[in-house]
């Protein structure tokens, strides 16, 4: 059973994600549509798939997510418990909607390329070094994934060594991150067991 304090935590944390969900949505939306209606995405590449339907469906992805999280978190009150593979589900949901963002905007060239470091490391601070490592692996199958369909049918990839040295970039800011919230969790593991020998102490001195 978990703890209702690690529960109400990880509801929090969720919601939180929710939001920036949601605050990312009300700016990308009206930023792709801008380059829709002015042509410019015929200057950034893949206008053969970039329309209405493609930034309706996409704004359709992250709002059924949210709604989905929003009524697992209400079932989690009620029941006392959020099962621990919500973080990992929407985890790799906010990767797929960031390489879905990528696609028509330039791909690897693409300016949202830094959502998935703020991806990572949220998600690596908040829940430690797993899926911290977890999320860099996904992050890193969603990304050659943009590439590989960015060439296609071409097969030749342009630059090939700098994408290289961003997959290994994405993989010290995964370790690192990951490094970071395990230190800090060991450092607050040792400032509760310094409280409660204080507490003792001051029970027993009383």
């Amino acid at each position: 059973m978990q703890s209702i304090e690690k529960m109400i935590w990880e509801i929090r944390n969720e919601k939180n994600k929710a939001g920036v969900r949601w605050l990312i949505l009300f700016i990308l939306v009206p930023y792709l549509s801008y380059l829709l209606l002015t042509g410019r995405s015929i200057e950034i590449g893949q206008e053969h798939i970039f329309n209405w339907y493609y930034i309706g469906s996409l704004a359709l992805f992250v709002t059924m997510v949210n709604s989905i999280v929003m009524l697992i978190l209400r079932r989690a009150l009620v029941q006392n418990s959020i099962h621990p593979s919500i973080k990992y589900l929407t985890m790799f949901s906010d990767f797929l909607a960031v390489a879905l963002v990528m696609i028509p905007t330039g791909g690897s060239e693409s300016m949202f390329f830094v959502l998935n470091f703020v991806v990572i490391v949220s998600n690596g601070l908040r829940y430690g070094i797993r899926i911290s490592l977890a999320g860099t692996l996904v992050m890193n199958l969603f990304y050659i994934g943009v590439i590989a369909y960015q060439y296609y049918p071409n097969q030749q990839i342009v630059g090939i060594q700098k994408e290289i040295l961003k997959l290994g970039g994405f993989w010290l800011v995964g370790i690192y991150t990951g490094y970071l919230a395990l230190r800090f969790e060991t450092l607050r593991g040792e400032v509760e067991h310094y409280q409660k020998l204080l507490a003792k102490a001051l029970e027993a001195k009383a």
